[in-house]
């Protein structure tokens, strides 16, 4: 992580500290020395490092392993001609209840938070020569002695960068009361202060940054604001291929997702130059050819390198689903945004399916452009919200998952060559029609702001819904495309 990151980090931790919490910036070298820690209040932290009983096992995967090795290699390793970076490697927080068992004369810092880290680098001390380091941990759980052993055997067979564990920082901290380090951490996972997938990105791209260009990239980073409505709708559009399908996990399952989002904008990025794949018309001629660009910026889909690629990547979806869904600056899209703020926000069909009719519309834009979009729109709204229409039930999570799969309406936008050939394969899209509709329920009240919103005849309460339901939508979307001032009226 970058100088900046550990920075804003301290920044934050030392935002929740109380009389019995004390805070320091220490190395793993001096932490699993057991040597004494200056702490913001001006005492020591001090004593032997220990894994308590009820504490889960070490549990590290060869993943895990792979992604710190990876990040300890580039920082110790760097390639020739890289820029050394000046600040120390930073590998986030580590909790401690620093107390003293009777009968003892030493303190000792019952590890909390950052077993998995520590026990982890303690076993690459181990290899590197390290010894003292690597006595500075002991385990008693069987299970984690076995994973100790599996780890160290597969440490043995990689290449391994000399690690000075004393620019290898640690934001420590360290309570007199157990009750005290729960709560600090649960305010950490709860409270946004431990790092999200986000803040994660950001470090592992703006390291690759070269150094004169980190503080530019930074600020570019931090202008931002609020991305886990980008970050949605780009996982969105590159997890859902049916060629190569990958579920995304829950947001009640942010762990796994947090992990989702590093591995793909991450761990998965190549080595290279700032590029942006775009479709390209090629116009033929007896005499010669001209080439077009359809469309600017970078291709939802591409492939992406770490470093300036990937913060540009991120800069032109932030910018555009501010500049389309939330600012909206663009008055050309007036009538689009009455589309949305009717159909999508007011008529009650689900904050799922709206999540992914925003990743649907951003992949359409970044490959069509906004010129045609009131019409991609109609047509892309009744596709997303067919699965309103389907399910007797309510809509969840996993239901726009499971629409997507079976309809893979982001494949239709991303493999369509032209906004005509796509309004087409819309058209003819056909989806079975759960007839049942209770009084009061949201599906009742979508449909009647559906039918509201394009002046269909309007369902009763008790009625069933009409299997002929979609041809009169079809039509409606059909005129109210032909005659353009009912567009215009509706978004004055």
């Amino acid at each position: 992580m970058t100088e900046r990151l550990k920075d804003e980090f301290l920044a934050l931790v030392c935002g929740l500290v109380t009389p019995d919490i004390v805070v320091a910036s220490t190395s793993v070298a001096e932490l699993l020395g057991g040597e004494s820690i200056v702490g913001s209040d001006g005492g020591s932290i001090e004593g032997r490092l220990n894994i308590p009983e009820y504490q889960r096992p070490y549990r590290w995967q060869k993943k895990h392993l792979q992604r710190l090795l990876k990040d300890l290699t580039e920082y110790f390793a760097p390639p020739p001609g890289a820029t050394v970076p000046k600040h120390d490697f930073y590998l986030g927080s580590v909790i401690v209840h620093q107390t003293r068992e009777p009968g003892r004369r030493k303190d000792q810092l019952n590890i909390i938070d950052g077993q998995q880290r520590l026990i982890s680098l303690a076993l690459l001390a181990h290899l590197l020569g390290e010894r003292a380091l690597a006595s500075g941990l002991s385990l008693a759980s069987p299970e984690s002695q076995m994973r100790a052993q599996q780890n160290l055997n597969w440490l043995k067979q990689q290449t391994l960068p000399k690690v000075d564990f004393s620019k290898v920082n640690v934001t420590l901290v360290a309570t007199r009361r157990e009750d005290d380090a729960y709560r600090f951490f649960e305010t950490q996972n709860t409270g946004g202060v431990r790092l999200d997938g986000a803040a994660i990105l950001k470090a592992h791209h703006l390291r690759v940054v070269p150094q004169e260009d980190q503080d530019e990239q930074a600020r570019r980073w931090e202008a931002w604001g609020e991305l886990s409505g980008m970050m949605d709708a780009v996982m969105k559009a590159r997890h859902w291929q049916a060629l190569r399908w990958r579920r995304l996990s829950s947001h009640r399952q942010p762990i796994q997702a947090r992990e989702e989002i590093v591995t793909e904008l991450a761990e998965s990025t190549g080595r290279g130059a700032d590029v942006a794949y775009r479709m390209v018309k090629i116009s033929h001629s007896f005499q010669d050819e001209t080439h077009q660009a359809v469309g600017r910026g970078y291709a939802m889909r591409q492939p992406l390198n770490a470093g300036a690629n990937v913060i540009h990547y991120l800069d032109y979806f932030q910018q555009l689903r501010r500049d389309v869904l939330v600012s909206r600056n663009d008055s050309t899209l007036i009538s689009f945004h009455h589309l949305y703020d009717e159909l999508v926000i007011k008529a009650n069909g689900s904050e799922f399916l709206r999540k992914l009719f925003d990743s649907v519309v951003l992949l359409y834009i970044s490959q069509f452009g906004r010129q045609q979009l009131l019409e991609a729109g109609y047509w892309l709204f009744r596709v997303v919200y067919a699965a309103r229409l389907i399910n007797e039930k309510a809509v969840r999570e996993s239901t726009a998952q499971s629409f997507v799969e079976k309809y893979p309406v982001l494949d239709w936008v991303a493999s369509s060559f032209t906004h005509d050939e796509l309004i087409k394969t819309l058209k003819k899209f056909d989806y079975p029609i759960a007839s049942r509709l209770d009084a009061n329920s949201v599906k009742f009240r979508f449909v009647r702001a559906v039918q509201g919103y394009f002046s269909m005849p309007l369902i009763e309460s008790g009625e069933a819904l009409n299997e002929n339901f979609d041809n009169e939508l079809k039509q409606a979307i059909i005129h109210m495309l032909e005659v353009p001032s009912l567009n215009q009226a509706g978004a004055q």
